[in-house]
């Protein structure tokens, strides 16, 4: 018969502590711009609205992993022969694939327009899936820039060139 122990997991207590941080350090950054009221929104606002974000996540994560930790099977759990590679991927793709596809969006925008670099955000994007179905994804890819050209151009008025 094997032990069960409940223990915090530390890789759920650091994580909620980054962010912690990170919502800690935005709110104090915030605080030398103004932040005006409702009304009158001044620089520093939504920075302040995701830095207590940042803190509230934060907090989610701590408590979570603290007040439920896992449980740990060590005895029974036996130690990889080798390393599944494909596996690593798979989990590795969103990664990689999605910050990709927003710097392709970033390095887009200004030069080639909104239209093609939400289409490429889009469809970068959409290949960290585990199996994108490509159809899908390009009818999403054309549909999306009418949709932001919409809401910030036709919405918001913000004169974002096009193409």
């Amino acid at each position: 018969m094997t032990r069960r122990t409940f223990a915090p997991d530390a890789g759920g207590l650091i994580s909620g502590a980054i962010m912690l941080a990170i919502g800690t350090a935005i709110k104090v950054i915030t605080l030398i711009h103004g932040i005006g009221s409702l009304l009158r929104v001044e620089a520093g606002f939504f920075p302040l609205l995701l830095g207590a974000g940042a803190i509230l996540l934060g907090l989610a994560i701590t408590l979570r992993h603290r007040l439920f930790p896992a449980h740990s099977d060590e005895a029974d759990t036996p130690l990889p022969e080798s390393i599944d590679w494909t596996e690593r991927w798979h989990r590795l793709r969103p990664m990689l694939v999605v910050p990709l596809g927003i710097a392709a969006f970033s390095a887009l925008l200004e030069t080639a327009g909104l239209l093609i670099a939400t289409f490429a955000l889009v469809l970068i994007s959409g290949l960290s899936a585990e199996k994108p179905d490509l159809g899908q994804l390009a009818m999403i890819a054309l549909l999306a820039p009418v949709g932001a050209w919409v809401i910030f151009v036709l919405g918001f008025g913000l004169p974002f060139k096009l193409y």
